[in-house]
């Protein structure tokens, strides 16, 4: 296991982690069922491990709308943040009151999805608007040629968007990948953030590409997150590792406090 010191180095928000438990049901498309739970017990004892004050919680995609779990965890810690899997037409005064538990964002994880939606249709203009209204953010896990249209269709909505994992780059291709690509591109309307997490898909080559992130977009643009619990990783990933790949993508500690600095303002509003 990899053991990060000095706290000064650290993150302040971890942007990106699952909880859940095994009695979730699961939804009719889910990209795999789960073997052991991820508690919100165990990601702030994580977080308090490794001398992170907050988190914010991305809604698991096996679970598709059971969204209880993680509204129940945020309502009992001050410490998170987190986003939901709700369909477009959703009630506005439902929307409200996630949002008041504690719900930033609206999670699209459309990576195995054939078809995807028409996002400059009325029903989903709609919707975007409702998200703005509250200051919530859609948050999109896509990636390859198909995130480039996404983005160009979000690109004068109202809401604000992030985009997940780096744009989903295949590891042999890192930084030429179309989705990183189109990451970069999309910050340039300045609503759109892109997140370094999910480092252990990317293996080796995990700092390199935050690093040619940040250098593209820039620390207010940018969001790190560690993808706890790890879910389909290599077998004893350890969170320390993605704190590290964090440090090597990022030495400079003035730039890593920037980065912390704007996912407090965007998750917590501060």
């Amino acid at each position: 296991m990899t053991e990060v010191t000095g706290v000064a180095e650290l993150p302040l928000v971890d942007t990106h982690a699952h909880i859940y438990t095994t009695a979730m049901p699961l939804a009719k498309d889910a990209w795999r069922g789960v073997e052991k739970p991820a508690l919100v017990e165990d990601f702030l004892s994580t977080l308090d491990a490794h001398h992170i004050p907050f988190g914010v919680i991305a809604a698991a995609s096996m679970f598709g709308e059971y969204n209880e779990y993680t509204l129940q965890s945020l309502r009992a810690s001050s410490r998170l943040r987190g986003t939901v899997i709700v369909a477009p037409t959703v009630d506005p005064y439902i929307l409200r009151r996630m949002r008041d538990d504690g719900v930033v964002g609206v999670r699209w994880v459309w990576f195995m999805q054939q078809d995807l939606p028409d996002l400059r249709s009325a029903e989903y203009r709609l919707f975007l608007t409702r998200l703005a209204d509250l200051d919530m953010h859609v948050q999109i896990l896509l990636g390859g040629e198909r995130l480039g249209p996404v983005l160009e269709a979000l690109s004068d909505c109202p809401a604000k968007v992030v985009v997940d994992h780096f744009g989903f780059p295949a590891p042999e291709l890192g930084t030429q990948c179309p989705g990183f690509q189109a990451a970069v591109r999309a910050v340039d309307n300045k609503r759109t953030w892109v997140k370094m997490a999910a480092w252990h898909r990317l293996g080796d080559i995990g700092p390199q590409v935050g690093a040619a992130l940040l250098s593209s977009v820039g620390t207010e643009r940018v969001l790190w997150g560690s993808d706890w619990p790890f879910v389909a990783a290599h077998e004893g990933y350890a969170y320390g590792e993605a704190v590290k790949s964090f440090l090597d993508a990022v030495p400079d500690p003035l730039q890593r406090r920037e980065i912390s600095e704007t996912a407090l303002r965007l998750y917590f509003g501060h």
